[in-house]
């Protein structure tokens, strides 16, 4: 079975911050976090590198030095974290806003790829890294989204 899945870049950007997230007032070493949070200490500073770009990390030097959010985690969304490390997100190509497909015109499953792109791009913006680091490990995150109606069986 194949599976749509979230690169590894992405689940260790998210693990980090959210690492960080756990002590807002101070500063965690590159070796804590990547021993943490089983994270590869080499793919740990690529990973730290763009959330720092990004303006989402920074880095403390000397004695006592490391890692710390750069803003509070109550105004960094999991959007910008995904978007720091892999660019912007997109379900499907012809969602993106810049590709043409030639089967658009035509194309029947198009609605279902642009509504998914809208409620995946949703949910990352509105999840707020303060809520995720303030939860319990498998309590549910608050719903966003009005369930959608059940299909009629008619």
């Amino acid at each position: 079975m194949s599976l749509m899945q979230i690169p590894r870049k992405i689940e260790y950007a998210l693990r980090a911050m959210i690492h960080l997230a756990d002590n807002p007032d101070g500063v965690a070493r590159g070796t804590e976090i990547a021993r943490r949070e089983h994270i590869p200490k080499y793919y740990l500073e690529k990973v730290v590198r763009d959330l720092m770009r990004r303006g989402l990390v920074r880095a403390r030097r000397g004695p006592g030095g490391g890692y710390q959010l750069a803003r509070p985690a109550e105004t960094i969304s999991f959007r910008e974290i995904i978007e720091a490390v892999e660019g912007p997100i997109t379900l499907n190509l012809c969602v993106d806003g810049s590709s043409i497909c030639s089967l658009q015109p035509l194309c029947r499953m198009f609605r279902v790829w642009e509504e998914g792109q809208r409620v995946l791009l949703e949910v990352f913006s509105q999840t707020m890294l303060s809520e995720v680091a303030s939860s319990q490990p498998g309590a549910p995150l608050v719903s966003r989204t009005a369930p959608r109606p059940a299909a009629s069986a008619e």
